[in-house]
């Protein structure tokens, strides 16, 4: 990935992105913003309830489309529910575009608004799409035959879930897309160096126990069995399973017929680099959340 600047923010670049000028995109690191510890500084996550100081978020949020030149563009954004759901921006439906705006955050959300999801795609030009992270996988999405662009939400439980699978067959279905047209960017996550999980995490990937709500669709179930990476690491009295979100993932695209020069691999771990990236594991729950970027001019 290609390190970019735009004062002191930071933010990152797939390099096989880089031969399409249509394109515009960033995976922000955590730097250069205006939030305080344990947000510091560039937190894109805000919360009527409490946490961070939300004019910082929204600055924060300016910022980050500012660094992009996508400041005169609408945003829009899911409401992340860690599972499979793929939603479709058009300009013909109800969607919240105000992404940078306070009104975000202090307008009533009615039903018709509360987009719901963990992957995104569209092929409108002149409107960003943003996701934010912390420890869970950006997956971004370009055919640049269709023109059609998408982010995927990968934390365990989509991933899981099959995400990524899902992402991938909406764009074919809903636009057209071919699996060996799209390049393909995972971004930095929490690596299989840090990231312990339970012997349940294990057996939902392998399908000896299923979801209780949102279960791993049936067609889905077995691409994600044969794609689930595990380790065992030795600790002193005890052994720590480990998943390999990173691998994991390129394993589900490679079954779904992205082509391995078509994908390009940050391999960040958040969790040991928690001064670039937020980390929700290494930070214990109290920390912010980094965004991932993708628009086509128009």
């Amino acid at each position: 990935m290609i390190e970019q600047y735009y004062g002191d923010v930071c933010y990152l670049q797939f390099q096989h992105y880089h031969p399409y000028p249509e394109l515009i995109h960033g995976v922000f690191t955590r730097r250069g913003g205006h939030s305080k510890s344990p947000y510091h500084s560039l937190n894109t996550l805000g919360n009527l309830k409490g946490g961070d100081h939300l004019p910082h978020v929204v600055s924060n949020r300016q910022l980050v489309l500012r660094a992009l030149a996508l400041e005169e563009m609408p945003c829009v954004t899911l409401w992340n529910i860690h599972g499979a759901d793929v939603a479709v921006f058009e300009r013909s439906d109800p969607w919240r575009t105000d992404w940078a705006n306070l009104t975000y955050f202090e307008q009533h959300w009615t039903a018709e608004y509360l987009r719901k999801g963990d992957a995104i795609i569209t092929h409108e030009r002149g409107v960003a799409l943003a996701l934010s992270f912390a420890d869970c996988t950006p997956i971004t999405f370009y055919d640049p035959v269709q023109q059609v662009i998408g982010i995927a939400h990968g934390g365990w439980r989509g991933t899981a879930r099959g995400v990524v699978l899902a992402t991938i067959d909406a764009m074919q279905e809903r636009f057209g897309c071919l699996a060996q047209d799209l390049r393909v960017g995972i971004g930095p996550a929490i690596g299989p160096c840090c990231y312990e999980v339970s012997e349940q995490v294990r057996q939902l990937f392998i399908g000896q126990e299923q979801f209780e709500v949102m279960p791993t669709a049936p067609h889905y179930q077995g691409l994600v069995r044969e794609s689930a990476v595990f380790t065992t690491v030795e600790l002193p009295g005890r052994q720590s399973l480990r998943l390999d979100l990173w691998q994991t993932t390129y394993n589900q695209l490679i079954s779904a017929g992205i082509l391995p020069a078509h994908i390009e691999q940050a391999a960040l771990c958040t969790s040991c680099h928690k001064e670039l990236f937020f980390s929700h594991r290494a930070e214990h729950g109290k920390t912010g959340r980094f965004p991932t970027l993708l628009a086509l001019r128009p």
